[in-house]
């Protein structure tokens, strides 16, 4: 592992004192689980927002989050993003498939 240094704010410090306290953890297993599970939501709210103005299609959504097209179609469908999928999106992904 590599070794990363920070600013932080006394309200972000809190934050992780208590996450650390709720998982009987240290603050560096607290930061840990934090930016894993906020980088994951932050790329998945970004890749809906670039599907929903149509500068990618679901795949490229999925790419961009690391997840399978699976999830990220509940994740739109979950956050209420309406479906861009249309035939030629259908075909290309039957065509990465093959």
């Amino acid at each position: 592992m590599e070794n990363v240094t920070a600013r932080m704010s006394s309200e972000e410090l809190d934050l992780l004192d208590r996450l650390a306290e709720q998982r009987d953890g240290g603050r560096s297993d607290a930061i840990r689980e934090a930016v894993r599970r906020g980088a994951r939501e932050e790329l998945i709210r970004i890749a809906l927002e670039r599907y929903r103005e149509g500068e990618v299609g679901m795949r490229g959504a999925a790419e961009i989050a690391d997840v399978s097209i699976t999830r990220m179609m509940r994740e739109a469908n979950e956050r209420g993003v309406l479906s861009n999928y249309d035939e030629a999106d259908l075909e290309s992904d039957a065509d990465a498939l093959r």
